[in-house]
């Protein structure tokens, strides 16, 4: 199974520099492309934009309320984010269309420490094309989109975490 994954990796003309994003099952665009800005409310804490993470690698995820998946991927996304903490990675969770009591709820019942914003009416998620929950985007320092992921992922991995890792070498 490995071999026919790597002879189907290497047949598309991946390099190894893309081996970080196959390993840690993230898709990479052939062509980066502009992330959109937005500002939206932080959940307790007044707004943010995306723009104010300029210069930073910034993972962004969304979810839906009603996807039991998303809750489970967004606990993991929320435990890798605070052991890359201060390291030149901003991670957001937006959430889409979400009542903000369920919300607290769902932050106090995980106790996630990165920052919760409201997509209220869908408009970030729509000029995102989010597709699928959870979706996250991997946004490089010179706020391209340049991969993303559709599915709960193990964000603890070490797969993911040498693609971090990647992420923070590259200029």
């Amino acid at each position: 199974m490995v071999f026919f994954s790597l002879l189907i990796f290497l047949s598309f003309g991946a390099s190894f520099v893309n081996a970080q994003f196959f390993e840690a099952g993230v898709q990479e665009l052939r062509v980066p492309v502009e992330a959109p800005d937005f500002t939206l409310r932080v959940l307790n804490d007044g707004t943010m934009s995306l723009r104010e993470a300029k210069g930073k690698i910034i993972i962004l995820t969304f979810i839906k309320d009603w996807c039991p998946i998303c809750r489970k991927d967004a606990s993991s996304f929320d435990k890798l984010a605070k052991s890359t903490k201060d390291k030149g990675v901003v991670f957001l969770i937006v959430a889409v269309k979400w009542r903000e009591k369920e919300l607290l709820e769902f932050k106090k019942e995980y106790n996630f420490s990165t920052p919760i914003l409201l997509d209220e009416n869908g408009s970030v998620a729509k000029a995102y094309k989010v597709s699928g929950h959870p979706e996250s985007f991997f946004i490089n320092r010179q706020e391209k989109i340049i991969a993303k992921t559709f599915a709960e992922k193990d964000w603890k991995s070490t797969s993911m975490r040498k693609l971090i890792q990647h992420l923070l070498a590259a200029k």
